[in-house]
């Protein structure tokens, strides 16, 4: 007598509906559009501050960079270089514009020296305090003394 393996329709056809409630139910929680537009969005912003801050140190200039519910935006303080236009590096013109699903709670609205620093007093170069914008379920924080970019997911 020769026994016989394997599975049964019946078991095989459960497995299928299983699999199918399951990519139903979760499938969507994990590919949802919102949650990369928020990433998407927030490594804008975080390059944008990165950038200002680069540029900063680079042109001696100050420059203001601004994130809130609006967008981003980045330009040059009050000085020699006040007036000048700031471009992405891609091109694109500032300010760029917050996608529709997306939400930013806080905001930077800061100006760095060519220390790299948030600008202060003309006594204190630096700022001693931090700002803090939070996109979505990511934050970064801009430090007012040393200029350092802290990034939480």
């Amino acid at each position: 007598m020769v026994k016989q393996r394997g599975f049964t329709i019946v078991e095989l056809i459960m497995v299928i509906v299983i699999i199918g409630i399951l990519a139903a139910v979760v499938g969507p929680r994990f590919f949802s559009k919102s949650n990369f537009d928020e990433r998407f969005y927030f490594e804008e912003t975080l390059s944008a501050v990165r950038y200002a801050q680069k540029l900063a140190v680079a042109s001696g200039c100050l420059v203001k960079v601004t994130v809130n519910n609006y967008g981003y935006s980045l330009e040059y303080g009050s000085g020699a270089c006040s007036g000048a236009v700031i471009n992405d590096p891609s091109g694109k013109e500032y300010p760029i514009a917050l996608p529709t699903n997306v939400v930013v709670q806080g905001g930077i609205n800061s100006v760095f020296n060519s220390l790299g620093c948030i600008a202060g007093a003309p006594s204190a170069p630096c700022k001693t305090s931090n700002e803090t914008a939070t996109i979505g379920g990511f934050s970064l924080t801009v430090y007012g003394a040393t200029g350092f970019i802290e990034v939480n997911p």
